[in-house]
């Protein structure tokens, strides 16, 4: 039996949407009463506030983000269908979310080490080593369509 490798690339993005949700959820109560709501990346001051549900914006905007992408990703396969190879363009897309899902997940534990004191912002290596993960899918996605193209 061949497992497909795009349903499998879904799947652990949902995985890896609802582990941002229970790290939100986990984390929530065990949280000082001022919780960090953002975390720059350059150094500059991180902005405090109340402890308040808004500590669930992460998430929030982390499974809006790959509602949208995913609806993107969907989008553009029906309407190239001609131009695009859609087992290997969702292969590209569910694993350029991946990457994105691991975005957010590092932005919310920066943020709850900032909380407790363990840590001082975003670790600028670990978000741009992701960032550059996620370009380097690009010219992986033209070599996998090079490849199913034949000789």
């Amino acid at each position: 039996m061949k497992i497909k490798p795009a349903p499998l690339l879904l799947i652990f993005n949902g995985i890896l949407l609802l582990m941002g949700w229970i790290l939100a959820l986990y984390s929530y109560p065990r949280l000082p009463s001022r919780i960090p709501l953002w975390a720059p990346l350059g150094g500059g001051e991180p902005v405090f506030t109340a402890k308040s549900p808004l500590f669930f914006l992460h998430p929030f905007l982390q499974a809006m983000v790959i509602a949208a992408l995913l609806g993107l990703a969907h989008a553009r396969m029906r309407r190239f269908r001609d131009l695009v190879k859609p087992p290997i363009f969702q292969e590209y897309a569910y694993l350029t979310l991946i990457f994105v899902n691991l975005i957010f997940i590092h932005l919310q534990r920066s943020l709850i080490f900032l909380a407790h004191g363990l840590g001082e912002s975003v670790n600028p290596a670990h978000f741009l080593g992701l960032l550059a993960v996620i370009l380097i899918l690009i010219p992986y996605y033209r070599i996998r369509l090079k490849i199913a193209a034949g000789p």
